[in-house]
């Protein structure tokens, strides 16, 4: 390595040191070093195995039979006897109550950052780890079609959920300077795009998020209540949450992070984020996204990146 090679790395370095901090920095070129460069691209952390398939009905078929298997596997190691520690405090909000977790970040605190789970909520065992410098607030949603959750908003057209739960975000969140974020998967998508919009937070990172559930009733059968998104609705359909109008309605959005397969068999994007984006385009408000050419329903987003980005968020929109 010659003396302008040495120049071009410590330049690099120090750049992304100001964007990130010295330790991410040095973090990031240790890996680049240990690495193959092609191992560092975004496609390479991903499970390609699922990527530019043609055959979606029968892969569809599939996957569901593989999400079955998972759920079961996840069952046996979730029992109730854990829940006294995954969430241990309860929140009481008339006749309801609501058990929820609240995890200290490790170093001085950045913000607050609310958790939202995904469904079947017996099948999540909530945030396993701290962030390093933001709290970590965490909802258990019980609600919904048999227990398993409500899209953080409520059942049978009315939308208790959401009020217990901006009602326990106002209860830990105490200090109005702290930044306030959103981050959640799939259902928990849903609750980090509606709450996180609604209550005008910093910044939203969500994967593979459900976005129209007007579009999933009709998936499903609008007739019937005997499925998870028909036991949303109530006798007038116009009462359910409407993410599209809310942040139309917004005059400034959220900074937001998306993650989403194309063709996600739950939620593909062209029906459900793609339209969202859209509304954030035309606002012209601030987003992100990495779209992967695969049908599964997850994605490759992780704590540590959401943490990242949130980051970034204080950084560059120092006002609320």
């Amino acid at each position: 390595m010659n003396w302008r090679q040495g120049v071009e790395i410590w330049r690099k370095l120090s750049g992304r040191a100001r964007q990130t901090g010295w330790r991410e920095a040095l973090r990031i070129s240790a890996m680049h070093a240990l690495q193959k460069h092609s191992e560092t691209v975004p496609l390479a952390r991903c499970d390609t195995r699922n990527y530019f398939m043609d055959q979606l009905p029968e892969e569809r078929a599939s996957l569901k039979e593989a999400r079955r298997t998972r759920e079961a596997e996840a069952f046996s190691l979730h029992s109730a006897s854990n829940i006294d520690k995954i969430y241990p405090l309860v929140f009481h909000h008339g006749n309801r109550l609501m058990r929820y977790t609240r995890i200290p970040g490790q170093r001085a605190s950045k913000g607050l950052v609310i958790f939202f789970h995904g469904f079947n909520s017996w099948f999540h065992t909530g945030p396993l780890r701290p962030f390093e410098e933001f709290d970590l607030l965490a909802p258990w949603d019980t609600f919904g079609w048999k227990r398993q959750g409500s899209w953080f908003w409520g059942e049978k057209g009315e939308g208790f959920v959401a009020d217990m739960v901006q009602a326990l975000i106002r209860q830990e969140h105490t200090d109005p300077a702290q930044p306030l974020f959103c981050m959640g998967s799939s259902m928990g998508g849903f609750g980090a795009l509606y709450h996180g919009i609604t209550l005008g937070c910093r910044g939203i990172y969500a994967m593979a998020p459900q976005v129209d559930l007007k579009a999933k009733i009709l998936d499903y059968d609008p007739a019937s209540r005997g499925n998870p998104y028909g036991y949303l609705q109530g006798e007038d359909p116009e009462a359910l949450p409407d993410l599209f109008r809310l942040a139309d309605a917004r005059e400034k959005l959220p900074p937001l992070f998306l993650i989403q397969n194309l063709y996600d068999p739950v939620n593909e994007f062209s029906r459900h984020a793609y339209k969202l984006l859209d509304v954030y385009h035309r606002k012209r408000a601030w987003y992100g996204l990495r779209v992967h050419p695969g049908v599964h329903h997850d994605g490759d987003g992780s704590q540590a990146e959401a943490e990242l980005f949130f980051s970034l968020v204080l950084q560059k929109f120092s006002n609320p």
